[in-house]
């Protein structure tokens, strides 16, 4: 994964270590604008909508993350 590139072995084998797998169906919510997040989401295969406050819709596919 390209975020992580650069990154110490170390780091990434730790964190790696602390990942949990979660599946969401359609149309559940991940976080909602404003709510404090405590996670980072890598999404593995699937798409996940991000509605902007401007009511836009953005499409986050495999590979991407966010949080």
């Amino acid at each position: 994964m390209p975020l992580f590139a650069n990154a110490d072995p170390n780091f990434v084998t730790g964190m790696l270590s602390k990942l949990k797998f979660e599946v969401f169906q359609p149309n559940d919510y991940i976080i909602r604008e404003g709510t404090v997040g405590k996670k980072m989401y890598f999404i593995q295969h699937g798409v996940a909508s991000v509605i902007t406050k401007f009511n836009k819709e953005l499409k986050l596919t495999d590979g991407s993350y966010f949080g």
